[in-house]
């Protein structure tokens, strides 16, 4: 396993990156953030808030896990972390991310890392279930991680939207009632996909969408048990496909969760 020695990370501004880095006495070491901000907004007298969200995506035949980090203090920035589970020891980072407690950010400039501090690793959860969902899926080069990147970043930036998309979802709520679509929805909706409309209390006016990341699932089971509740505007726009008769978006979704949509998306 390598690690990485802190003191070495250099970053640009908005820049930001995961590691395993070494521990006091015999410990196996641990993974940690590092960002930089675009301002130089975060101090170590600051006042710091930190949000964390992630999410998983299918693009192309690449499956994405992102998590995100929404740092408060004289001023706010968003950070995207993306892990390849095929990448170099990136199976050993998924594990290692589902079993810490705690999670280090470490904060640099152009000198090296000026502080860090520990928060509550709540991609714990998260992440536990993902190692089982990847095996599932052939594997994937590095130069094909980056590009499958490279193009999710390009139609979901700024870092600010994205964070939208990743939107904590609250309790679950009662099961969706259904209706007929002309007759509540007045936008639009093509004619191939109103027999999957439905009204969902959380998500308003929303059409039944399998999740990229499924494909795989849908393929060898039962579609229909595969989809989710998506905003009417957000799945049209994720450019929707077909797979045994079901649509299919491109659209980050929460294990344990659900579709996860910008909520100016949302009609009610």
């Amino acid at each position: 396993m390598d690690m990485v020695n802190p003191e070495h990370v250099r970053l640009r501004p908005g820049q930001s990156m995961e590691a395993v880095i070494s521990t006091d006495g015999d410990q196996p070491g641990e993974v940690a953030f590092f960002v930089r901000s675009l301002s130089n907004g975060v101090q170590p007298y600051s006042d710091i808030e930190i949000q964390q969200r992630a999410g998983v995506v299918r693009y192309d035949n690449v499956l994405l896990a992102l998590t995100m980090l929404k740092v408060t203090a004289e001023t706010e920035e968003v950070f995207d972390i993306w892990w390849n589970y095929y990448g170099k020891n990136g199976m050993e980072h998924f594990r290692r991310i589902a079993e810490q407690d705690t999670i280090r950010i470490s904060f640099t400039t152009e000198e090296g890392v000026s502080f860090s501090i520990k928060t509550e690793n709540t991609f714990k959860r998260f992440f536990k279930p993902l190692s089982r969902m990847f095996e599932k899926a052939d594997s994937w080069t590095d130069v094909e991680f980056d590009r499958a990147v490279h193009g999710f970043c390009a139609l979901s930036y700024p870092k600010e939207k994205l964070w939208n998309d990743l939107e904590k979802k609250p309790a679950p709520q009662p099961e969706p009632e259904f209706h007929d679509a002309e007759k509540v929805y007045s936008g639009y909706i093509p004619d191939d996909l109103r027999p999957f409309y439905i009204y969902d209390p959380e998500h308003g006016h929303c059409l039944k969408i399998i999740p990229s990341i499924l494909e795989q699932d849908a393929l060898v089971g039962n579609p229909e048990e595969l989809l989710y509740p998506a905003p009417i505007k957000t799945a049209l726009r994720c450019d929707y496909r077909w797979i045994k008769g079901f649509p299919i978006a491109a659209i980050p979704f929460i294990p344990g969760m659900g579709l996860a949509g910008p909520p100016e998306d949302k009609e009610y």
